[in-house]
This record gives structure tokens, sequence and C-alpha cells, in this order.
């Protein structure tokens, strides 16, 4: 039967998985567009504008989509990890908060109002509304960035003994200590760069898809655009990435033996079996290096040759790298759901003894935090293995309504604009 933790870690994974390929892309977009005009007006090329006016027919659909998966990882979360949500939720909340009302009560309002309003408002006004939309989308991954940091490398926690909590102690945050994660920095810029090195791929792979059938500036010049930004993006990405490993590696050492396979050379031999990871996704992390390096000679190529086997490679081998890192960085902390500093296990053993130390440490796993109800679950589906077939199918089919859904808003998109 399949362990409670792997069923529970492969539905957030999924979800994630899904939902962080169309959120990259809409923030990459919201860069992207009023850049693309800003261009157009002050070169005097109306392709420019043109292109950046058919892009920003698909924001509204890809975002939909995009904030209907953010609400399923927010329900898997809940359902199958209420204690990590509950404890996430109190500790962090004015980061859930900014994160909520930027993304449905102010950015889904903006893109809206930038597509409608292409040429009823002045240029440079409409550029504004652009950078102004931009900067709206980035606050969210900003906000949620910083969640994941903290789950690397909790800064700004102190834990104290407590004989009222069912655990046995409690947690208060510092969120201005907690914004000083040394994790967060190269986090959040190898996102925001690499949304815009991803969305700019993916753009000049359509261009260049259609460029290769019907010579027109208008494809040429989104190919070319697409080609030039990506590669610069991606350059950028690839550095702020390996700070980011480098980070993870001096600060997070389940994540970092994960990671890189072997624990990290600073990590004490007794705290191995506390430290332990789950999984050892080594492999992830050469693939995704080989996978870069795909797309960049691919990027290269590209620049200098037009041709439809090389932008399919680009369209599908740029969302299965980001897929795959973020995957890989999201199952590197398992078993824990907040990975514990060195230091602190160190502080707390000095402080309230071992005992109390590793009772903190059982209550960071997310054996620990897990519903009841899915251990009776998966005990269910072990007597009646029928119900697993059938969810499974169930499972397809809605994969395969999801890529229809999404396939016929960028087509009713494309017939209005």
């Amino acid at each position: 039967m399949v362990s409670p933790v792997v069923a529970t870690v492969a539905l957030i994974a999924w979800a994630f998985s899904v939902h962080l390929p169309l959120v990259y892309t809409v923030l990459g977009l919201g860069w992207l567009l009023p850049t693309l005009e800003l261009l157009g007006y002050r070169s005097g090329r109306r392709t420019y504008i043109d292109i950046a006016h058919g892009l920003s027919s698909y924001l509204i659909a890809v975002y939909a989509i995009g904030g209907v998966f953010g609400t399923i990882v927010t329900v898997f979360l809940a359902g199958l990890l209420p204690v990590f949500t509950n404890i996430a939720g109190a500790l962090l909340w004015p980061v859930w908060g900014i994160a909520i009302v930027f993304g449905v009560a102010i950015a889904l309002p903006l893109i809206g109002f930038y597509y409608r309003s292409f040429n009823r408002l002045s240029p440079m006004r409409h550029v504004a509304v652009g950078y102004g939309m931009a900067i709206t989308l980035t606050v969210i991954p900003v906000m949620f960035r910083l969640v994941f940091a903290f789950i690397n490398y909790p800064a700004g926690v102190a834990i104290a003994p407590s004989s009222t909590s069912n655990t046995g102690f409690t947690l208060s945050v510092n969120l201005t200590e907690a914004l000083s994660n040394p994790t967060y920095p190269p986090l959040l810029l190898a996102t925001l760069f690499g949304a815009i090195a991803m969305t700019s791929i993916l753009v000049s792979s359509i261009h260049g898809w259609r460029y290769a059938s019907s010579r027109s500036e208008y494809h040429e010049l989104g190919h070319r655009i697409g080609n030039t930004v990506g590669l610069i993006f991606g350059i950028l990405y690839s550095i702020f990435a390996a700070w980011y490993l480098y980070t993870v590696y001096q600060y997070s050492p389940t994540v970092a033996w994960s990671i890189f396979g072997h624990p990290p050379s600073y990590l004490p031999s007794a705290f191995y079996g506390l430290y332990k990871p789950t999984f050892n996704l080594s492999w992830m992390l050469y693939m995704n290096i080989a996978l870069g390096a795909v797309i960049l000679i691919l990027l290269v190529v590209s620049i200098k040759v037009t041709s439809k086997p090389i932008e399919v490679l680009k369209l599908i081998l740029t969302p299965m790298l980001m897929d795959s890192a973020e995957v890989m960085n999201g199952l590197a902390h398992v078993p824990y759901a907040i990975v514990p500093p060195v230091a602190a296990a160190e502080a707390l053993i000095k402080a309230y003894g071992l005992s109390f130390a590793l009772n903190v440490a059982k209550w960071l796993t997310i054996s620990q935090l897990l519903t009841p109800q899915i251990n009776a679950l998966l005990s269910l589906v072990s007597v009646q293995p029928g119900l697993l077939l059938g969810s499974l199918v169930f499972f397809a089919f809605f994969n395969a309504l999801l890529l229809y859904v999404i396939y016929a808003a960028l087509s009713w998109r494309r017939s209005l604009a």
C-alpha cells in the first residue's frame, strides 16, 4: 500500500505542477507585454504593439485556470495537512492575506482593464497600467516564495515549551527576521527571471512555428524578441538558481541532502538520522541541468535557424524544466513540512534537553501533521483496489478535460482578437 506521506505529497505535487506553469506564464506576460508596447511606441513600429495586444487576450483565461488550481492546492493543503496549514496560516497570516488580496481583488481586475483599454487610453498611460499590472502580479510570488523559503529555513521562529499545547511547545515568528531568510532573495529572483524566460521562450516557439509556415513580419518579430529575452533571462535564472542551491546547501540540511544526494559537510554525523530525507532527488538535479543546457543550445540555434522541430522541442522542454525544478524543490524537504535548522536543534538540546528537541522535530514532519482520514482512506483502498482504479480513470479524464478547456479558452480568445 502507498504510504500516506507519499500519497499526500503526490497529490499536492500534481496540483502545483499544473498551477505553477500557468501562473509563471501570467507573471512573465505581465512584464513582457508593457515592455513590448513601450518598444513599439519608442521605435514607431506598430508590430510590437500588435504582438502585445494579441498575447494579452490569453492573460485572463490562463490566469483564471491557474487560479482554480491555486484553490485546489489550498484545498489539498487544508484537507491533507490541516495542522501544517493552521501553523503556517497563524505564523504567516500577513503573507497569505497580502497574496490573496493582490491575486484576487487587484490583479484580476487590472488584467481585464489592461486588455480592454488597448487603443482607448493614451499610449504611455496604457504602458503605465501594464507595468502596474506587472508589479501587482509580482507581489503574489513575493509573498508565496517567502512561505517556501520558510519551509527550507524557518528564520525568525521562536520555540518555547508549553504545558497547555497538544504538541508540548509553542511557535512564534518575527516577520522582520523571516524576511531576512537567506534562501528567500535567490528563490524570489530565480522565480521572477525564470517566469520571464519561460514565457518568452514559449512565445518564441509559437511565433517561430507560425513563421516557418508563413513568413510575416509579425511572427518574425515575435520569434526574435522571444528568443532574445528568453536567452537573457534564462541565463539570469541559471545564476540565481545556482545561488539558491548554494544557500539551501548552507542552511537547509534535509533539502541539500535530498538534492545533492549526500549530507552537507557541516552536518554532524550524530544528526544524520534526524535530517535524512525521504527522497534522493540528485537525479532530478542532473536532469534539470541537462534540460537547461539543451534549451540553451536550442535557443542559440533558433536565433539563427527557424525550424518547426526546434520550436516544438523548445515548447515542450521549457515547461518540463520549470515543472521538474519546482517538483524537486517541493519534495526535497520531505519528511519535514518545515525543516528545523541545525543551530536551532543544537540550541534546543542545550536549553531543554534531547527529548524536547526530538519532540519538536517529530511535530515538524509531514507524517505527524497528516489528517487521520488519509490513513483510513488508504486502508480502504488496500481492501478495495477497484476504488483506486476508478479514481485513476477519473483523474485521467479530468486531466484530458483540463487540456481541452485550456485549448478552447485560448482558441476562443484568438477568434476574438
